[in-house]
């Protein structure tokens, strides 16, 4: 790979894109060298620490396009697998329960809750553990499929299921595990591949191949007993999760999504050819979920008999 191409790399990867705040790559470019050190001297001790990293999501301030309907939901805090779990909810009708990306929290679908509840749906959109107004300050999939469970068992019946990039992996992982209802399902900007994720977080603070093989090794051992029955990296990958969706099943991906590019969407709909797949242009990783085309399809998707 030329230089180029490895600054393109760097600035699309979720993990260290430059619109992270300057406090954030300080800590990226210091990391990195505490990865290179400690990787040669003992890559399973290295392995442990980045294990550490890469379950702690970041944090980043509340926009103001949120604060509005932050102020008009309900907010219930619920005790779940010694966490307290922040679960916000708005409108009246049928269940829709909305599962956020890495680092983020529930109001980020603000556009869509707003739209939900005009149509006559209770929109239910949660903080994860370790994220927003939930407590906790490292997590994984595991921890929040079991999560998501959870709160779906205390606000059912849930008739549609939304998630967002890291939240599609957990929404998946719930309905394969937990049998979370799967009748109507929307996911936006859904990865393909956990071992993906690893290796992305791993060109983000130059860990090693044996490091990163370390980490999830640390992962599957720790975590081993999480589950009923003994599951692997790739057990948690949508590209297997997906086959589990009983009901209608609608993609968004947009063409110019840098963090997770359209290739995933292109992938998924190969494993699951009976679901419908929207494609977007220029509107991100983000963006996608305010767009007025992108809500109207949800709608669409959740109405239809």
């Amino acid at each position: 790979m030329n230089e180029s191409s490895n600054i393109q790399a760097s600035e699309n990867n979720p993990f260290s894109h430059q619109q992270l705040p300057l406090g954030v790559r300080l800590f990226l470019n210091a990391a990195r060298i505490v990865f290179r050190v400690t990787g040669w001297v003992s890559p399973r001790l290295a392995g442990v620490l980045a294990l550490r990293l890469f379950m702690t999501p970041p944090k980043f301030p509340i926009p103001r396009r949120e604060i509005n309907i932050r102020e008009s939901a309900t907010l219930t805090m619920h005790d779940i697998h010694g966490e307290k779990i922040a679960v916000r909810s708005w409108g009246e009708g049928p269940h829709v329960l909305l599962c956020h990306g890495w680092g983020g929290r529930g109001t980020q679908f603000f556009a869509l809750i707003e739209a939900l509840a005009a149509a006559g749906y209770r929109a239910v959109a949660f903080d994860a553990p370790a994220h927003g107004d939930s407590s906790g300050k490292r997590t994984n999939m595991l921890k929040v499929a079991r999560a998501i469970a959870a709160i779906a068992e205390k606000e059912k019946p849930i008739s549609a299921v939304i998630g967002h990039s890291f939240g599609c992996g957990t929404a998946l992982l719930a309905i394969d595990r937990y049998r979370l209802p799967s009748d109507k399902v929307i996911l936006f900007s859904c990865f393909t591949d956990t071992h993906w994720i690893t290796e992305r977080f791993a060109d983000a603070f130059s860990i090693s191949e044996p490091v990163v093989e370390a980490m999830r090794e640390e992962a599957m051992r720790r975590f081993a007993h999480h589950f009923d029955t003994p599951w692997d990296w790739s057990q948690l990958s949508p590209v297997n999760t997906i086959e589990k969706v009983t009901g209608d099943l609608l993609l968004v991906h947009d063409r110019h999504d840098f963090e997770v590019p359209y290739s995933h969407a292109e992938k998924l709909m190969q494993i699951a050819p009976k679901a419908e797949l929207l494609t977007t242009e220029k509107l991100g990783h983000k963006k996608i979920l305010m767009h007025r085309q992108c809500i109207d399809a949800c709608l669409e998707h959740i109405g239809r008999n």
